[in-house]
């Protein structure tokens, strides 16, 4: 009998839909990716380059808020959205975004980036709420349906959860930066934490447990987690986890810091196994491995520092958020690039852009434990970054332009 070798090197080991697009179809229908992946990065410059010029002195401006939503409203929205926009229609079949979709999805982090910076918080948050209701019905009416549980795994339901998670913070950032954030500091602190955690957090459990049997170790997804209770089990965990948000504000910071990352964690890594490493050639795919083992090593960090919560998130928000994003945006780039083969290896860049990260999330960490000396570490930290993006860049630029 013949058996049929696993694709490694595609969206995923599985038998997916594999049905042509239309050749009318815009190039950017079709590899959305193209625009959003670069929109990302450029944002991402946005929200850190005002602090490396505060840290080597040519800024007096030091302005936290506006950096976490440029990083998570910006920089991770327009990968996340450049991934879903490619991945899902793809593998179920469906149509794939219309351009008036697109350009919403590609306007929203630039106007909020814009409008951050210009600390007009309530109009930022219901632009990018509406932008984000939009994907939401892009994504519910293709993964939700129950000819979608055959070619995805029930973790996947994790993604329009995040997306609800995220309009749901938008509307109550709005809400309070309305009343004022000293009126209503629960609200606010609610909101934000769905926005810049729950949002993320929820899509990397969702797009992670999906894919990161398949890029890793070339295993197919459990299907048949999609249908009945294990489709419901993982709505009640995504649901779970979001609670633990309000258990956070308003019973005990550690124990919802604790549930979320037994939730988070817990899903991630028994539906992901990431108890086995990576077997498929290419470094990109360790990075990715390593970037889901951060992701809960970020919240029980801040669970047992809670007096360094911010610092010890950044292990989540630079080491699990950043660098897997980044490191499955290589892998989209390069494999719909024309160049699946290049996945295998281990450029120079690619060392430069997990390392760089890594030592971001270090000094990032210093920048709390030390901050007699807040400036040379933040100045190394978002240098670090920002170089790092630049080696990514030097490896998808040629992939984008192919």
């Amino acid at each position: 009998m013949t058996r049929t070798r696993p694709r490694c090197y595609g969206w995923a080991v599985s038998a997916a839909p594999s049905l042509p697009l239309a050749g009318s179809l815009p190039s950017l229908r079709r590899d959305p990716w193209r625009a959003f992946f670069p929109l990302g990065v450029l944002l991402a410059w946005a929200g850190v380059i005002h602090w490396f010029l505060y840290a080597i002195g040519a800024s007096d401006r030091y302005d936290a808020v506006f950096h976490a939503t440029a990083q998570i409203q910006g920089f991770l929205t327009s990968i996340a959205l450049g991934f879903l926009f490619t991945f899902v229609p793809r593998r179920t079949g469906t149509p794939p975004p219309s351009m008036p979709t697109i350009a919403a999805g590609l306007a929203a982090p630039i106007a909020v980036t814009v409008l951050a910076w210009r600390a007009d918080w309530a109009t930022a948050q219901v632009v990018w709420a509406a932008c984000i209701g939009g994907v939401a019905v892009f994504v519910g009416r293709r993964v939700l349906s129950p000819a979608a549980a055959r070619h995805l795994p029930g973790v996947f339901v994790w993604v329009p959860v995040a997306l609800l998670a995220g309009i749901a913070g938008a509307a109550l950032v709005a809400i309070a930066a309305t009343l004022g954030p000293g009126e209503e500091p629960e609200l606010w602190s609610l909101g934000r934490g769905w926005l810049l955690q729950g949002f993320i957090s929820a899509l990397v459990v969702g797009v992670g447990g999906t894919m990161l049997p398949a890029l890793t170790r070339a295993e197919p997804p459990r299907l048949a987690e999609g249908a009945g209770s294990g489709r419901l089990g993982q709505l009640g965990a995504a649901l779970l986890f979001l609670a633990s948000f309000p258990v956070e504000v308003y019973v005990a910071p550690r124990l919802g810091l604790a549930l979320r990352a037994g939730v988070a964690g817990g899903v991630l890594v028994g539906v992901a196994r990431l108890w086995r490493p990576p077997a498929v050639p290419g470094l990109h795919r360790r990075l990715m491995w390593i970037a889901a083992w951060l992701l809960p090593i970020g919240y029980l960090a801040a669970t047992a520092w809670p007096e360094q919560r911010s610092a010890a998130l950044h292990v989540a928000f630079i080491g699990g958020f950043a660098l897997l994003a980044l490191s499955v945006a290589l892998h989209v780039a390069v494999s719909h690039g024309g160049h699946p083969e290049r996945l295998a290896g281990r450029p120079w860049q690619l060392w430069c852009t997990g390392l760089l990260l890594l030592a971001a999330v270090v000094f990032r960490l210093l920048v709390g434990i030390d901050p007699m000396h807040l400036r040379p570490w933040l100045a190394l930290a978002a240098g670090c970054f920002l170089l790092a993006t630049l080696a990514w860049s030097s490896l998808v630029v040629p992939a984008i332009r192919g």
